[in-house]
């Protein structure tokens, strides 16, 4: 039987250098893999309503712009944009998927729209999730403050064990080999 780990991504190179480590750590024969992308819920565009072009004729209409009044006859409804952001955030997810697959592992894909931490917690719930395995900055301080962490939200927030990796500053490192950790100790 195998165990299934969360491997939250945002779409950058930063949040799939956790991958090759996952890789190292996690044999394919023992553990799934369920790659999750979040992103901002998506809305419709139905532009702003036609104006008089003057006062005195209010009969007389006209759009600010050649897009508003594109939107005007041809809504975005906010169905169609859900549908369009979730075909495109799991396009994203493919590559990563696909490789991970040629190696060998079991991949499902996830995409949701919210809150990325609160969809992570909330994707641990709804699974049978053993690990959660993301790429974090590492921010302390100030910054951490300021901009909050989603690795941090998700650290506190789930009763699953949770693997940070902070990839090196020109790209991910490749993981040493567990021999080498065990002799340093």
């Amino acid at each position: 039987m195998t165990e299934t780990i969360l491997i939250p991504l945002d779409g950058s190179d930063f949040s799939r250098a956790v991958l090759p480590l996952v890789q190292h750590l996690f044999p394919a024969q023992t553990f799934d893999l369920l790659l999750l992308r979040v992103g901002p819920v998506p809305e419709g565009v139905t532009g702003r309503p036609p104006r008089p072009v003057v006062a005195e004729n209010p009969q007389v209409l006209t759009f600010d712009s050649d897009r508003e009044a594109e939107y005007a006859r041809h809504p975005i409804y906010a169905n169609q944009a859900w549908e369009a952001a979730k075909a495109e955030l799991k396009a994203e997810l493919e590559p990563s998927a696909r490789k991970l697959r040629q190696a060998g592992y079991q991949v499902r894909l996830e995409v949701r729209f919210g809150e990325p931490a609160q969809e992570i917690a909330d994707l641990v719930e709804e699974e049978s999730v053993a690990l959660v395995a993301l790429a974090t900055h590492g921010r302390s301080g100030l910054s951490r403050l300021v901009l909050g962490s989603v690795a941090e939200k998700v650290l506190r927030s789930l009763r699953v064990p949770v693997l940070m990796v902070r990839p090196a500053r020109e790209g991910a490192a490749e993981p040493l080999p567990i021999s080498t950790l065990a002799d340093e100790s």
